[in-house]
């Protein structure tokens, strides 16, 4: 009989990293975004990255702590903090290529 280690419901000691990491660079990020797209009357794209941003950050955090679902937490914050960086890269390429036109 091969006997496993690992127990599958082992708390994960390091559960807070990827969830905080992402916040702390996410979350002032989608918090100046949102001052600037959130204010529209109609649903638009940099706003449903935003809220996406938002939920996943949230779900990061809100997640069980055990091994098993440290992929899906570490998952979960990058997503959260693609969508919060993803806004930012289109304006940053979008003025590039107004300057150099």
């Amino acid at each position: 009989m091969i006997e496993n280690d690992a127990q599958p419901t082992a708390a994960d000691p390091t559960w807070r990293t990827a969830p905080l990491v992402a916040t702390l660079l996410g979350l002032p990020l989608l918090a100046w975004e949102y001052s600037m797209y959130g204010d529209d009357s109609y649903i638009s794209a940099p706003e449903v990255l935003l809220c996406g941003g938002f939920v996943l950050l949230a779900i990061a955090w809100a997640l069980p702590r055990r091994r098993s679902a440290r992929m899906l937490r570490i998952t979960a914050a990058c997503c959260g903090l693609l969508c919060a960086v993803l806004p930012l890269v289109f304006l940053v390429t979008m003025a590039v290529v107004m300057a150099s036109g």
